[in-house]
């Protein structure tokens, strides 16, 4: 993930693989997110590390998740500024290529949303990943996130890890969930720790 983050020069693309690394958002909801959803939480007087926001593809904002099912998710304080930073600024280049309103954080470069589900999205990331010789997939980047949040929280004892990333991943199942529950039998700790302060320190190194 590292060779993959730094192999993304395009900061669009970088931001993209960021949020789905540290969300494990569906190509189809990186492609969808709503600008609306960003905001400055130093603005708002915001001091919790993690933000709760409302995924919901019924509140006009155009998120479209899985079988349209509003769910909640967590986004680090320091995502959220970044990603207020890039609105506030790369984003309005691209917005202002295009003669409407668009409602997706990120645009193509035509200024125009990511079509047919996000499947420029695959091709962004695959081709990054060719970069450094790393066969990935937007997927992949939800496994990862996936796997080594599960193994946090299994250490930390504060929630129940299962239902924590169910409702992460807006799982229909807990099944489906208890899948990632089996990768980390063999898990080496040193490799899974601090997952997404090590992404934050990648990014700014």
């Amino acid at each position: 993930m590292k060779a993959l983050l730094a192999s993304a020069e395009n900061p669009h693309h970088k931001l993209i693989i960021r949020l789905a690394l540290q969300t494990g958002l569906r190509r189809e909801e990186l492609a969808t997110f709503p600008a609306a959803y960003v905001f400055n939480p130093v603005a708002k007087g915001s001091t919790a590390r993690n933000i709760k926001i409302r995924l919901d593809p019924n509140d006009g904002h155009g998120m479209d998740t899985k079988s349209s099912k509003p769910r909640h998710l967590f986004i680090s304080r320091r995502l959220m500024q970044d990603l207020y930073h890039y609105k506030a600024q790369l984003r309005g280049t691209r917005a202002s290529l295009s003669s409407s309103p668009q409602k997706p954080l990120f645009l193509n470069h035509k200024g125009l949303p990511f079509a047919a589900h996000g499947k420029r999205i695959e091709r962004i990331v695959r081709n990054i990943g060719k970069k450094c010789s790393v066969a990935v997939h937007p997927h992949m980047l939800r496994h990862t996130y996936a796997t080594h949040t599960l193994y946090a929280l299994r250490k930390s004892n504060q929630v129940e890890p299962l239902i924590y990333l169910q409702n992460q991943l807006g799982h229909a199942s807990i099944e489906m969930t208890l899948i990632y529950a089996h990768l980390l039998d063999d898990s080496p700790e040193e490799a899974v720790l601090a997952y997404d302060d090590e992404l934050n320190d990648w990014i700014d190194a």
